[in-house]
């Protein structure tokens, strides 16, 4: 999966990156609470990032994004 692999390259440039992976198979109902209609989504705070095809600069806006909000 792009995403996974993007989030891995990521979380080695960005330390501070706290990832978890939650699935949505073992999980429903905590996906449902969370508002994931979409696989893949990423969420960081209220914000969330979800699409079939999110790309690599995608995921890294969303990312640096968060980094400047905190």
């Amino acid at each position: 999966m792009i995403v996974s692999r993007v989030l891995d390259q990521q979380a080695k440039e960005f330390p501070q990156l706290e990832i978890e992976r939650i699935d949505i198979l073992t999980s429903p109902v905590r996906a449902l609470k969370d508002g994931v209609r979409i696989i893949p989504t990423l969420m960081a705070g209220d914000r969330k990032l979800s699409g079939f095809l999110l790309n690599a600069e995608q995921i890294r806006t969303f990312i640096l994004d968060e980094e400047s909000q905190t």
